[in-house]
């Protein structure tokens, strides 16, 4: 997978913990006192940025505490001093949708074909530059969305799902509440149940997930009721110099596989591949995002389709300048 680089001062190495909030749990607004050191918990030195390295099943967000040492100081243990940053707030990259069951299908009673699923919008970022003054900040980082589940036959006859939208982060000086960047209340962010989102999504079409201030994921392969190819899938929305995942693969010569749309790029991040299908119908998987990147969408054919996959989790940066 294709990466640019984020130039930052190099701060710390990665330690243990983390303060998670997972789709099970009640969302919290953590007191300080209680929240894991960002640079032990948070850290990538691969990527010298703060996002969620150890993620937790069905995690939606992370938080940590970030210390800021007197205008001055040195960095010194895991604390930043007090500077002018250039900041960057990343949201969680969007799943990519199951794939879709459209006309032909194998299954007894249907005349399904397979579609692909769209890809997962990459994530809103935004960057400023701000003043971080001394103080304790909680940095509350999104998850990627889930990839949306695979269908399934008789009796039930489901069709793929949507993918999920990442979930939203921010920086929050925690003396005052004040929220520095990022989305208000992404603390206290909580995601839909998938009968919930399946029914406010709508009939699944195979098109990309997309919204404001995010690049679009590519849209998936889909069929008409003849059996023939109505829309071609597409790959996701660059970002800058950063490309949008690819669509997945499929056999020229099988007509009714649908490969998956890519999922948009973010600024630091290429978006997921699409799945796709090999011979005797063995899928290949689609590519989860990475960094605020959209998921791969899942593929579908003949016999079924497939999940879609995660977006990439949300980040905090810091530049100083």
């Amino acid at each position: 997978m294709k990466m640019t680089s984020l130039l930052l001062t190099p701060l710390l190495a990665l330690g243990a913990g983390c303060s998670t909030t997972t789709q099970t749990q009640a969302p919290t607004t953590v007191a300080g006192a209680d929240l894991p050191n960002c640079f032990a918990a948070n850290y990538s030195e691969q990527y010298k940025l703060f996002t969620i390295v150890r993620p937790a099943a069905n995690v939606v967000s992370q938080q940590c505490l970030l210390t800021v040492l007197p205008r001055g100081s040195s960095s010194s243990g895991q604390r930043l001093p007090a500077a002018n940053y250039l900041v960057s707030v990343s949201n969680g990259g969007g799943g990519g949708a199951g794939g879709t069951l459209q006309s032909g299908s194998k299954f007894p009673g249907q005349d399904n074909s397979g579609g692909g699923g769209g890809g997962g919008a990459g994530a809103m970022e935004t960057r400023a530059s701000v003043n971080l003054t001394e103080g304790n900040y909680r940095l509350t980082i999104g998850a990627g969305g889930p990839g949306g589940a695979a269908c399934s036959g008789p009796p039930g006859d489901f069709p793929g799902g949507p993918g999920w939208v990442g979930s939203p982060t921010n920086i929050v000086r925690i003396s005052t509440g004040e929220v520095i960047l990022g989305a208000r209340g992404a603390e206290t962010y909580t995601r839909l149940s998938r009968s919930q989102h399946e029914r406010t999504s709508g009939k699944p079409d195979g098109s990309g997930g997309y919204g404001p201030g995010q690049t679009s994921g590519g849209d998936g392969a889909t069929y008409n009721s003849a059996g023939n190819l109505a829309h071609a899938a597409t790959a996701g929305t660059d970002k800058g110099r950063v490309d949008g995942g690819d669509v997945g693969k499929v056999l020229p010569k099988d007509q009714l596989a649908g490969p998956g749309g890519g999922g948009g790029a973010s600024r630091l991040a290429v978006g997921g591949t699409g799945g796709g299908d090999l011979p005797k119908h063995l899928d290949i998987p689609p590519v989860r995002g990475t960094l605020g990147s959209g998921g791969g969408g899942g593929a579908g054919d003949a016999y079924g389709c497939a999940a879609g996959a995660n977006g990439g989790h949300g980040f905090v940066a810091f530049v100083r300048i």
